[in-house]
């Protein structure tokens, strides 16, 4: 059964958001291996293609310098096994799908910069974000791929020097390789993966220079495919507006229904893909709260997520640490008793990224701190709560479905739904505190349905009974495992002397 996606198809998508010149001749490029990007890939060239566009397609996930993100197999490795990487597989596919051989476009060789790399001067964080290629802001997306899952936020940290070295070539890399190809195709339009990561942001940037417009496939919902979009990544005033004009152009039974399943999956421990956040708590445990004592909780977001975003930060209280001690001073100004649930998240953080929290967390001296392994149950929490506060979390909007006064000072993908009151400055956070907003649960459904049935179902490309994809008879998979293994200790091994 075809379920109802936020848009009805991408073929009508594409004719309402791109002229008929702009959709004649789009260029696609690729780093990522990712099985449900390489699919959405697919999915975009397949349709352009049967709407009578000649697109191009860049598969270039084995070309870059440094491996991308959403790198999984070497090309020699698995023609040696025999077994096709995923993104070989999903050009077999398009050729079958009736694409000519000429779409897909190789990098030129050789290659050198067409500027002069920057020196690095120092590899903390500001001195990367610094970093810029021919006028391109090549630091944020260095930053947005550090060399390990235990590298920290804080700007004290040094990155390795040769990983900063080689992630500058590679950006450089996918940008000049990326606007070439982008001239010489005279590309309309430009599609790319998320549009933030080392590689993708370098294509968006390029394009952008070149003055084309840009649309990013991504994830989709999670009863749909994929998403695409032509909004700018991290665009939270943009998605909300998605959300909204969605809501409203549902039948409103379905819409609710749909929509609050989402909260009421995760409220109940239900919904998979949040297991990782709640594998540790206990359903329905709550903290004691004694009668007539008002309860203010804090409930932390990801600092490292949010790290990046291009934003005036003094428009956000200076960041995370600051905002929670102007809570713990708000209360204290009330005589209000002050929570703080840290994000069970911080589990899996870096070491260093961890220390710091709690030292701010320390400092704001809250009544009752549950930290990362606290068994609490956030959504019990949240409804003992009499305001929920939040620096941005997904949790400010599920405290607002659980029909709690929800205050969030941060950036955030719900504030201007009506579910929560964004404040600017210690002043009206004091204020809201002390006379908490109207709680509004259905103003937050349209987030939940977001996150149910964002996007586009397949149009192109079909299931088979255990979900795996395939397009035109082609299955888009992985290569075997026996590929997967050895090119993954072959990347350890590079990563070992980047990092040392």
């Amino acid at each position: 059964m075809t379920i109802r996606a936020e848009h009805e198809s991408l073929a009508e998508y594409l004719s309402t958001h791109l002229s008929p010149d702009e959709l004649e001749r789009p260029l696609l490029v690729s780093f990522t291996q990712w099985d449900f990007a390489a699919a959405a890939l697919a999915e975009v060239a397949a349709t352009l293609h049967a709407m009578g566009s000649r697109p191009s397609v860049a598969l270039w996930s084995s070309k870059t310098p440094l491996r991308d993100v959403g790198w999984q197999s070497h090309h020699m490795i698995s023609r040696l096994f025999l077994s096709p990487t995923i993104d070989i597989r999903v050009k077999q596919a398009l050729l079958a799908f009736g694409l000519p051989k000429s779409t897909f476009v190789d990098p030129y060789r050789p290659w050198t910069p067409r500027e002069p790399l920057p020196t690095i001067t120092d590899t903390n964080r500001s001195a990367i974000r610094a970093l810029t290629y021919r006028g391109a802001p090549m630091g944020r997306g260095i930053l947005e791929v550090p060399p390990s899952s235990e590298t920290p936020v804080t700007d004290e940290y040094r990155w390795p020097h040769r990983y900063v070295e080689r992630a500058i070539r590679s950006y450089a890399f996918a940008f000049d390789q990326a606007m070439q190809a982008m001239e010489d195709s005279r590309a309309s339009a430009v599609f790319t993966y998320n549009g933030r990561f080392l590689h993708d942001s370098a294509v968006a940037h390029a394009a952008e220079q070149l003055g084309l417009p840009t649309l990013a496939y991504d994830t989709g919902g999670l009863e749909t495919d994929f998403d695409l979009t032509i909004d700018a990544t991290h665009d939270w005033s943009a998605l909300q507006k998605r959300m909204k004009r969605m809501y409203e152009s549902w039948p409103r039974a379905e819409a609710d229904t749909v929509g609050s399943s989402w909260f009421l999956d995760r409220r109940n421990h239900t919904e998979a893909a949040n297991t990782m956040f709640t594998g540790g708590q206990t359903l329905g445990q709550g903290i004691d709260v004694a009668p007539n004592e008002t309860l203010v909780t804090y409930f932390s977001s990801s600092g490292d997520e949010i790290a990046e975003l291009d934003l005036d930060w003094a428009d956000f209280f200076d960041g995370q640490e600051e905002a929670v001690k102007a809570v713990a001073d708000a209360c204290a100004a009330h005589g209000y008793r002050f929570v703080v649930r840290t994000h069970p998240h911080k589990r899996f953080k870096p070491a260093d990224d961890v220390a710091a929290w709690h030292r701010a967390v320390q400092r704001a001296n809250p009544d009752v701190h549950l930290d990362e392994h606290s068994e609490v149950d956030s959504y019990t929490l949240m409804e003992q709560s009499d305001v929920v506060v939040t620096y941005g979390s997904t949790t400010g909007v599920e405290a607002a479905f659980a029909g709690r006064p929800v205050i969030v000072m941060g950036p955030s993908a719900y504030d201007e739904l009506g579910c929560a009151l964004r404040v600017r400055d210690r002043q009206q956070l004091t204020d809201a505190i002390a006379n908490p907003p109207t709680p509004s649960s259905t103003s937050a459904i349209p987030y939940g349905l977001m996150m149910k049935r964002r996007g586009f179902t397949y149009e192109y490309i079909s299931r088979d009974d255990s979900g795996g994809r395939q397009l035109a008879g082609v299955p888009i998979i992985e290569p075997r495992m026996l590929v997967r293994h050895v090119s993954h200790a072959v990347n350890r091994q590079t990563k070992r002397r980047l990092n040392a």
